[in-house]
């Protein structure tokens, strides 16, 4: 019997829709073995499943997902088999925090100056606590009935060339993956089809990349095959995931790209062999 993982998912911690508790009884639903609740640059919520998993419950891998500028653009690292209470990651993610939360200020100032009536205790709420981002921001102005519907907020107002948005404060690509390493992780290029990301495999392999996301929902068969190639040409582990963010479909159901059980394996024994 084929035994599958899903290494990509997100909580209400980041820029998911569903609570630690909602994400962890779809994964008891699934005929899921093991996986990685990867939120954006916070543990959040990988701690809040932590503590509600039962022994019986699948394997939950130590993961987040974290934010990176090259050329002006956006990329994500995911990282896996980190230590979650190591120093400098936990010092590296509250500063995070602290930026986003300032960010997330101005970007709600911004839109007041353009006669949106949104607040930041709007926002606040539908971060759950955790790292403040855009979609909170469009959550909070549809409800206020400042846009007709979730995805107007980022078309008219906080996209890239929105008017009120702001951008990120993020790592470069070697902070992230020096980051990755020092807390006993191995560094993941995500999605690397999306906005072209896989141009940069060559260069973040030169920086220490473990590792390339093969399976995801934007990946087609052909570009699953081609990932396959680059990361046998490159030496690096593969990995895979629904990046789940909630039941309205972004980007898929959990369980739905059915990664093989030995792709977590193979994590475990790359990073046993460069402890």
């Amino acid at each position: 019997m084929k035994r599958y993982v899903d290494l990509h998912m997100h909580t209400t911690f980041s820029d998911g829709t569903s609570t630690p508790e909602q994400l962890l009884s779809m994964v008891r639903g699934s005929d899921l073995v093991a996986f990685s609740v990867t939120d954006h640059d916070t543990l959040d919520g990988y701690r809040a499943i932590r503590d509600l998993r039962a022994d019986e419950d699948p394997e939950l891998v130590p993961g987040l997902e974290l934010s990176v500028t090259v050329d002006s653009g956006d990329m994500h690292i995911l990282a896996y088999l980190i230590e979650p209470e190591n120093g400098r990651l936990a010092e590296t993610l509250s500063g995070f925090q602290q930026r986003r939360s300032e960010r997330g200020r101005l970007m709600v100032d911004k839109l007041n100056a353009l006669g949106i009536e949104v607040t930041y205790e709007d926002v606040e709420k539908h971060s759950g606590g955790g790292v403040v981002g855009r979609p909170h921001v469009a959550r909070a102005m549809f409800d206020r009935k400042s846009t007709r519907y979730y995805e107007e907020a980022f078309e008219r107002y906080i996209g890239y060339d929105g008017p009120a948005y702001v951008p990120k404060a993020n790592l470069t690509p070697d902070e992230a993956i020096n980051l990755v390493h020092g807390a006993g992780g191995l560094a993941v290029l995500a999605h690397p089809a999306i906005d072209g990301k896989d141009k940069y495999v060559e260069m973040l392999v030169d920086l220490g990349l473990d590792g390339i996301e093969v399976y995801h929902p934007y990946h087609s068969q052909g570009l699953v095959d081609r990932y396959k190639h680059m990361a046998r040409r490159y030496r690096l582990v593969m990995t895979g995931g629904s990046d789940f963010h909630g039941a309205n479909g972004r980007y898929a159901m959990i369980g739905t790209q059915k990664v093989p059980f030995e792709y977590l394996e193979q994590l475990k024994a790359t990073k046993e062999v460069r402890r």
